[in-house]
This record gives structure tokens, sequence and C-alpha cells, in this order.
């Protein structure tokens, strides 16, 4: 068997994860590593409440994610997307280092569902960091929802953290 030049092995992506710290989560990297350390490069996501999203002027009809870790209904969210209002854009909301940061969503394709697509990116106001959203649709919830399982992906520096969620959307 060939061996491959060392060098590839330095050009090869790493895949950052997310490791719950608190009611944070701290970006990892451990592909070839046995034990994950932290990543400088990407910002802290911090957790956040519903009484909190409110404060900012978010919440109602739209997508809320929570890390898949947290159980199938979590108190605690990392994303939100609303609906977009007559007056003005829907409003995608991420608590980083400790406050709230507003994304504008720049692309989507894929299925719609309540303001949604199955695909979305965003941007931060500096377009420094780059949100992705990829979802599948599940099941249908009591009153006007849908369940939705995916990836939320941060990139920020040249680096990308990758964390599975859950969560649904809805008016």
């Amino acid at each position: 068997m060939k061996r491959l030049p060392s060098l590839l092995l330095l050009l090869t992506p790493v895949v950052l994860a997310c490791t719950p710290v608190g009611n944070r989560l701290q970006a990892t990297s451990s592909p070839l590593l046995n034990e994950p350390t932290s990543n400088p490069a990407l910002p802290v996501i911090d957790r956040f409440t519903l009484d909190e999203l409110f404060a900012q002027d978010g919440g109602g009809c739209g997508m809320t994610l929570w890390h898949r870790d947290d159980g199938l209904r979590s108190q605690e969210y990392l994303f939100f997307n609303g609906l977009a209002q007559p007056s003005a854009d829907a409003v995608a909301l991420m608590k980083l280092n400790g406050e709230f940061i507003r994304f504008r969503r720049i692309a989507a394709s894929g299925d719609e569902f309540y303001g949604q697509q199955t695909l979305q990116t965003f941007a931060s106001p500096d377009d420094a960091i780059k949100l992705q959203v990829n979802v599948a649709l599940g099941e249908p919830g009591e009153i006007e929802s849908v369940s939705v399982e995916g990836t939320l992906q941060l990139q920020q520096n040249g680096e990308m953290m990758e964390i599975p969620v859950l969560g649904d959307a809805g008016c």
C-alpha cells in the first residue's frame, strides 16, 4: 500500500464539533486526536431562553433550533429565525460570546415551510460570520408547526464548526 505524503494531511479539512460547557457550546476539534481541544478562532455559542429571545424583539412565528444533545424539546435555544414582517426583513438571532447577534439571510433553497427553507445561509452585519442551516422536515405538530432536524454550521476566520440540531417551525 502506498503512503500518502504528509503534506496532504495538512491540507485535509478539519471538521469541528461542539462540546456543551454549562449553557455554552465551545468549538472542539479532534478527528485525529483522542481528546478535543478548544478553537479560539471561533466564537462561543451561548444558549438562550424564550424570555431572552423576546427581550431582543425576536420570537413568535419562525424557526427555533437547539443542540440535538439537549433532547427532543429543549428550553434553551441556539438559533431563531423569524418570519419577515410587511415592514421589515426576517431577523435571525444567535447569542455568541455572551451577546446577541442579528443575522440576515443571504441565500435559501429547498422546500419552503413557515417562512423558512430547508437550506438557508445567513451573514452577520459585518459579514465576518456565516451560518448555514440545513434541515429536513419531520412530523407536523399539533397546531401549525413542523419539527426539523439537521445541522447548523458556523464559519469564521477560515474555521467551521458544525452543530447537530433539532427544532421546530411554525406560527
